[in-house]
């Protein structure tokens, strides 16, 4: 039973076995520019073998944004920015593998193309780009021989518009098979397919999970995909029609018997966390395991070697985003939510999950607790700990004053726990340091005892930062051995736990709401809509939000349109109509970015969190297919010439240039004014004469009103 030599109120917070070993958070980077860890795939941004812990984020501080860290388990580094070098230019939601316990192996994606790199077990080897355009959001996983499995989605043109989840495998000994077509629908029958997971189980069949949209068949489901060769796929619906929010990404995962578990948002809104097992041999109905009243996104799952499964989650039931996660035990019930970080106001998302070997659990998300977006980790211990006659006293967080702080008085505080085997007894100290601030007091309860795996949160004295707004302080809480007066316990170095508060200009502003596109929506013309809120405790003046919606192929030309607000109040909102018109090009995927900025060079300051939205484009409008016309009326495919028809109803500027399918322009066929009908003849060469390589080719007519995108192929 908990006892205080002192008198004093007690925050006592449930001593369940499943959190009892979790250890202290640890900042993984540290830079200036805000880190990202996936979240908009299906892959993880953390893997663990038998010896080492692999973390791999986007950062962006860095040319090459695609970072990486790695360390053996139990000693996560000193906050830093990693590992450079393992991606020439930035990359999008970077996943990681390892299993031989020496090689580790990451993708990501970089424009529409997706990259891998191998650490050798001593450092990272050259980039390997996959050669195949289109390839988006890359899923990995590794078998303890140290063969990679990797899928993707993507979409081409030819010979029709059709998305496709993608395959393809590496040996241990860096020999690559061929790209596969695990799923490819007819373009009759079109299938949209967002952020595919993957996994195996111990018979090594390979198994993929994805949302599902499906013009002719059940829409808003999930897919799974299974092959015992890697070349030979099945594949199956799992749900009804409208079951699932299939534009977030699925998460796969394999028991030590070969049970599947994917977890995914359900539908429709409020969206929660579900699963669906197949235990027993069949597919079974799903369970929810998340209750938000409000908005949840993105999620992970994993599996650890005593068969328990772990989910995590962001969700917004608090103040802001912060992790939940949940556990089913072998043969159980999923337990209920339960808090990972705080509701302490301060943004923590995109919660990444794996385990290793050993049966520990480890976790990695982006916190904002620094003031500025970071990579965070934490690891739960198995097993049953120091044993019965064992002392271990731990530090597990500090929850005040950390990350962005009011220049208000702060009662400090921090949760610490006994993960021994018997009672115990200890107290805490906390140590501030920074700009005038010379603070070391003992938490104000005095001596406390915890029963095993029992946690409580402790109170230093009140507290007042002396400095002004941007600066930075040092958190240090460090609990103590009582009456030893010793830190030295069987894991001393858990009893200390540090982190940074910055005094705050008060501001973040968030999309909270996008209404224009919506997820997986079908667009020719749009103009785009959100509305944010200032969820800081000072006006936010002067700033603008913005909207960026970027082609998932390369033909249309980038949308960027602003809006400026002069002030916005705490808590107050504002609704965004942007008034630049955005048309589509082509038959295209589309991804939507919201967010709110301050102007800067040459970065602009984030007040807040990005949000992304992913849509479908619809080619053409009425007033295009009634003024242009452009097609190939010569031989398609042709070896030594083709003509180019093209129609233009009024006078106007035309441009009529050729591309390759890197989105160069390779010829310009026409420059200046045109009316009428007519044609040009294109004899497969450059704008210098040269012979092009055999291959798909895009002729575009470019107006100052519209655009119109016909294709041809080059044979030799």
């Amino acid at each position: 039973m908990r006892k205080s030599l002192m008198v004093s109120i007690v925050i006592l917070v449930a001593a369940l076995p499943v959190f009892a070993q979790w250890h202290t958070d640890t900042r993984i980077s540290n830079t200036s520019g805000s880190s990202y860890v996936a979240y908009s795939s299906g892959g993880w941004s953390v893997a663990a073998d038998a010896n080492d812990v692999y973390i791999v984020w986007r950062d962006y501080s860095f040319s090459d944004q695609t970072r990486a860290v790695n360390f053996p388990i139990g000693s996560p580094p000193a906050a830093g920015s990693g590992t450079g070098g393992i991606s020439s230019s930035y990359g999008y939601d970077p996943g990681v593998a390892a299993g031989d316990g020496t090689n580790a192996h990451a993708v990501w994606q970089y424009s529409q193309n997706s990259y891998f790199n191998n650490f050798n077990g001593s450092s990272w080897g050259s980039q390997y780009d996959f050669g195949e355009y289109r390839w988006w959001r890359p899923a990995i996983t590794d078998d303890d021989a140290g063969n990679s499995y990797i899928t993707s989605y993507g979409y081409w043109y030819y010979p029709g518009f059709v998305y496709r989840v993608c395959y393809r495998e590496r040996s241990s000994g860096g020999t690559w098979g061929p790209r596969i077509n695990a799923w490819a629908p007819t373009s009759s029958d079109y299938h949209y397919f967002p952020y595919p997971s993957i996994c195996l189980t111990p018979d090594g069949v390979r198994h993929i999970s994805v949302g599902v949209y499906r013009s002719a068949g059940p829409a808003y489901t999930i897919g799974h995909l299974w092959s015992s060769n890697g070349t030979s796929w099945s594949n199956e619906y799992l749900l009804p029609a409208y079951s699932a929010y299939h534009v977030r990404p699925t998460s796969i995962c394999s028991d030590p018997d070969g049970n599947l578990y994917i977890a995914y948002m359900d539908y429709p809104s409020p969206y929660q966390v579900s699963v669906l097992d197949n235990v027993g041999g069949s597919w079974n109905t799903p369970v929810q395991i998340s209750n938000c009243p409000t908005s949840l996104y993105y999620l992970s799952i994993c599996c650890d070697t005593s068969g328990t499964v772990w989910v995590a989650w962001e969700d917004r039931s608090g103040q802001t985003y912060e992790i939940y996660y949940a556990t089913r035990p072998p043969g159980g019930s999923w337990s209920a939510p339960q808090e990972f970080t705080s509701n302490d106001g301060i943004v923590s998302r995109y919660p990444n999950l794996t385990a290793d070997p050993h049966g520990n659990v480890h976790i990695t998300w982006t916190d904002r607790r620094d003031g500025n977006y970071e990579i965070y980790y934490n690891w739960y211990t198995s097993g049953n700990g120091p044993g019965p006659d064992g002392r271990d006293l731990v530090c597990v967080r500090v929850t005040q004053p950390v990350g962005d702080i009011p220049k208000d008085p702060i009662t400090p505080r921090a949760v610490i726990m006994n993960n021994g085997g018997g009672v115990d007894s200890g107290y805490a100290i906390c140590e501030i340091t920074g700009p005038g601030a010379n603070y070391e007091k003992g938490n104000i309860e005095g001596i406390v005892y915890l029963d095993p795996a029992e946690q409580d949160e402790v109170e230093f004295p009140s507290w007042t930062p002396p400095g002004g707004a941007g600066d930075q302080y040092r958190v240090e809480v460090t609990v103590y051995l009582w009456p030893e007066k010793t830190t030295e316990d069987d894991d001393p170095l858990n009893n200390t736990k540090v982190e940074y508060a910055t005094i705050m200009g008060g501001a973040q502003v968030d999309p909270i709401e996008i209404a224009v596109p919506q997820p997986g929506g079908l667009y020719h013309a749009m103009n785009p809509e959100a509305n944010f809120k200032n969820i800081g405790e000072d006006p936010a003046t002067n700033f603008y939000c913005y909207c960026e919606i970027y082609s998932m192929g390369y033909m249309t030309e980038p949308y960027i349109d602003s809006f400026a607000v002069a002030n916005l109040d705490p808590d107050a909102t504002v609704d965004v109509p942007f008034a630049e018109e955005w048309v589509c090009d082509d038959n295209l995927g589309y991804e939507a970015k919201f967010f709110a900025a301050i102007p800067g060079v040459p970065e602009r300051e984030l007040l807040g969190i990005e949000e992304f939205v992913q849509f479908q484009g619809i080619p053409g409008i009425a007033e295009a297919r009634d003024a242009l016309r452009i097609e190939v009326s010569g031989p398609n495919p042709f070896v030594k010439g083709t003509l180019v028809s093209y129609a233009v109803s009024y006078p106007t500027s035309v441009t009529i240039r050729v591309y390759d399918v890197s989105g160069q322009v390779v010829r310009t066929l026409h420059e200046g004014t045109l009316e009428g009908e007519g044609s040009l003849y294109w004899d497969g060469t450059d704008d210098a004469a040269r012979a092009l390589p055999g291959g798909l080719y895009f002729i575009r007519m470019l107006t100052p009103e519209f655009v119109k995108t016909t294709k041809a192929v080059l044979l030799h």
